[in-house]
C-alpha cells in the first residue's frame, strides 16, 4: 500500500504552542464508500455535522469542504484526500475535521500514522466530532488505536463478503455488472439475469450478418453512422440508462465497439464474466483461458453457428494480417504521433505508408471511418511537416535556450522573495488570530459589546482572507515558475540533442508542437508549445505553411518579420497583406 514518506519530524507539542493565539483554518473531510448504507453517514449529514460543530467553536473558521464520494476507507490514494494533505503542507489548513474516525480512514496502521504522527509534526489539529476526539486535548490513549482497528476490521469484513457473493454469481453464471451489455437489459424481476432488447438486437444482427457475407468491420462503422444508427453509450443515454455525461463516448461507431461486440459470447447466449481482477486496487485484465464460461443462461441474439462462423472469420482476417506485417518493411519512428488533426472535421489524420520505399502521408479518414460526408480528401507528406518543424527549430532553439538561462539565474532571487514575502503573511496570520481570540475573550469579559465584536470580527477575518489568498497565489506562482523553467530546461537538452544529431525524434516533436492542423489545399498551421522569446507573444502561437504558385512549400519566415508586418489575432499570427 502506498502511503506518504514517513520522515523524522520534530515531536514537540506544536499544536499546544499554537493553540495560545491561533484561529485555526480547518478542513471539513467528508467519504462515502461504495457500499456504504450506514444510517447517518450520507455526505450531506456529514457536512452538516461538522458545520454544526464549528458554529460553536469561536476559534475554528471553514476554509473548505473535501469530498471523496464512492471511494474506500481502507486505502488514502483518494483524489480529495490528497488534496486536503497538499493544503496542509503548504500551510493553507491547519485543522482537519472529520465526522467520525472510520470517516477519515478504515486501515489502523495508516490511519494511526496520519492521526498521531504526521498531523501533530505538520502543525495540524485533529477532530472526530462524533468519536469525541481532539488532538489538543491529548493522544486518545488506548481508544484512538481500538476504534482504528475495529474500523479497518468492519472495512475487511465487508468487503470479503461481497467478493465472496460476486465469485458465487459469477460461477452460478448470473450478471454480476454495473450494465448489461448493448442488445440486452436487466430482467425488471431479477437483475442477475439478462433479457433481450429487441430495439438493439436488431442492430447486433445485422452486425454478425454482414461480417458473416463477407463485410469487414471498417465497412460495418461506415454503414452504421451513414444509416444513423446511435452507438451503444449513446444508445443507452437516450433510454435513460446513462445520466453521467462522462460515461458517453462519442457520436458515432467506432471499431472497437464493433470488434467487441463481434468477439462477445455473451450473444450466442452464453455468460462470461471474471475477465478481470483487482489488485492492489488496481484492475488488471486475465487471460481467456481463466475466464469463467457459463453456457445457456439467457436468451441469445443469434445463433450458435453464426457466432462460431463469425470468429472463424475474424481468426483468419487476423492471420492475413498478421502475414503481410511480418513480410513487410518495419515502419519507421512515428514522430508526429498523436499531433496532427485535420482542419476541417477535428478528427486525428492517420499515417500511412504510400508503398514500401518509405514515403508516409498523414489522412484523413473520416469519410472511410465515420460516413462518406463527414469529411473531404485532407492529407499531407510527413516529410513536409518533419522540415518545416525543424526550420522552426533552427530559429527558435537558440531564444528558448536562452531564456532558459535566464530563468535559471532569476530563479533564486524570485524564490527567495516569495519565501520572505510568506513568512511576513504568516506572522501576520498569527498576529491577526491572535487578535481575534482576544475579541472574543474581551466580549465574553464584558469589554466590548456584540455589534463591537461583530465589527471587529469582520475586518479581522476579511484581512485573514486577504492574506490567505496571497499566500495561495504566491505559492501557485512559485509552482508554475518552477514548471516552466522544468519545461524549458526539457527543451533545451532534446533540442541541443537534436541539432547536433540532426535527426528529428519524438521527444522533439512532443517539447516543440502543440498540434498540427492540415487543410484541404496540403496547407497546415503548426502550434507550438514555446513562448516566442523575440517577440513576446503567447504561447500555442501559429506557424502557417503555405503552398506557392509552383505548388512547392514555403516555409515560414514570421520570426523574421517586421514587427509592423505582423497581425495577431486571438493567437495566431498571420501576414498581413
Amino acid at each position: 500500500m502506498a502511503r506518504k514518506s514517513r520522515k523524522q519530524y520534530d515531536a514537540a507539542p506544536v499544536l499546544e504552542q499554537q493553540a495560545q493565539h491561533m484561529v485555526y483554518n480547518a478542513a471539513a473531510y467528508i467519504r462515502l464508500s461504495r457500499d456504504s448504507a450506514k444510517r447517518g453517514d450520507s455526505l450531506e449529514t456529514q457536512r452538516d455535522i461538522i458545520e454544526n460543530f464549528i458554529a460553536v467553536s469561536s476559534d475554528i473558521r471553514l476554509v473548505e469542504v473535501y469530498s471523496d464520494n464512492q471511494t474506500t476507507g481502507t486505502r488514502f490514494e483518494r483524489p480529495e484526500f490528497q488534496r486536503m494533505m497538499a493544503d496542509a503542507e503548504s500551510g493553507r489548513i491547519n485543522c482537519i475535521i472529520v465526522k467520525d474516525l472510520s470517516r477519515f480512514g478504515r486501515n489502523a496502521i495508516d490511519a494511526g500514522y496520519y492521526i498521531e504522527k504526521q498531523l501533530p509534526a505538520m502543525g495540524v489539529r485533529f477532530i472526530a466530532v462524533t468519536d469525541s476526539f481532539d488532538s489538543l486535548e491529548g493522544d486518545g490513549g488506548i481508544l484512538l488505536p481500538l476504534k482504528n482497528v475495529i474500523a479497518e476490521s468492519y472495512a475487511l469484513d465487508i468487503s470479503r463478503k461481497c467478493r465472496s457473493v460476486q465469485r458465487q454469481n459469477i460461477r452460478d453464471g448470473r450478471f454480476v455488472g454495473r450494465m448489461a451489455p448493448f442488445g440486452y437489459n436487466k430482467d425488471p424481476e431479477d437483475c442477475r439475469h439478462l433479457v433481450v432488447d429487441e430495439e438493439a438486437a436488431v442492430v447486433v444482427r445485422r452486425i454478425f450478418a454482414w461480417v458473416s457475407d463477407g463485410t469487414c468491420a471498417g465497412e460495418i462503422v461506415r454503414l452504421l453512422n451513414e444509416a444513423g444508427v446511435l452507438p451503444p453509450s449513446r444508445y443507452k443515454q437516450a433510454k435513460g440508462l446513462i445520466a453521467n455525461e462522462k460515461l458517453v463516448g462519442g457520436p458515432f461507431w467506432q471499431k472497437r465497439a464493433v470488434t467487441g461486440i463481434l468477439t462477445d459470447q455473451v450473444y450466442a447466449g452464453d455468460m462470461v464474466q471474471g475477465k478481470t481482477r483487482t489488485v492492489d486496487h488496481k484492475e488488471i485484465a486475465v487471460s481467456p483461458d481463466q475466464w469463467i464460461c457459463v453456457p445457456n443462461t439467457h436468451e441469445p441474439v443469434i445463433s450458435r453457428e453464426l457466432f462460431e462462423r463469425v470468429q472463424l472469420l475474424l481468426r483468419q482476417a487476423s492471420e492475413a494480417d498478421r502475414d503481410s506485417r511480418r513480410t513487410a518493411v518495419p515502419y519507421s519512428t512515428h514522430v508526429f504521433k498523436g499531433k496532427v488533426f485535420c482542419a476541417h472535421c477535428g478528427h486525428p489524420m492517420h499515417r500511412r505508408r504510400q508503398n514500401k520505399d518509405g514515403v508516409y502521408w498523414y489522412r484523413c479518414e473520416s469519410q472511410w471511418r465515420i460516413h462518406k460526408d463527414a469529411c473531404s480528401v485532407v492529407s499531407v507528406k510527413e516529410e513536409e511537416l518533419q522540415a518545416d518543424v525543424f526550420a522552426l527549430l533552427d530559429k527558435y532553439a537558440g531564444a528558448i535556450m536562452g531564456e532558459t538561462i535566464r530563468m535559471e539565474r532569476m530563479a533564486p532571487a524570485r524564490d527567495a522573495a516569495a519565501e520572505n514575502e510568506l513568512i511576513e503573511i504568516n506572522a501576520r496570520l498569527s498576529k491577526s488570530g491572535y487578535f481575534l481570540k482576544s475579541l472574543y475573550e474581551n466580549m465574553l469579559g464584558g469589554l466590548l459589546t456584540a455589534e463591537e465584536f461583530s465589527s471587529l470580527k469582520g475586518a479581522y477575518e476579511a484581512d485573514i482572507e486577504r492574506l490567505s489568498q496571497r499566500a495561495d497565489a504566491i505559492r501557485t506562482g512559485r509552482r508554475d515558475r518552477a514548471a516552466e523553467l522544468a519545461a524549458h530546461r526539457a527543451f533545451s537538452v532534446a533540442a541541443a540533442d537534436a541539432l547536433a544529431t540532426r535527426e528529428l525524434t519524438a521527444d522533439i516533436v512532443g517539447c516543440l508542437v502543440e498540434k498540427v492542423f492540415v487543410k484541404r489545399d496540403n496547407s497546415f498551421e503548426i502550434v507550438l508549445r514555446f513562448r516566442d522569446e523575440f517577440m513576446g507573444t503567447p504561447a500555442n502561437r501559429r506557424f502557417v505553411g503555405e503552398r506557392t504558385n509552383d505548388g512547392t512549400k514555403r516555409m515560414p519566415e514570421l520570426a523574421m518579420a517586421k514587427r509592423s508586418e505582423i497581425r495577431e489575432d486571438d493567437g495566431e499570427v498571420k501576414r498581413v497583406g
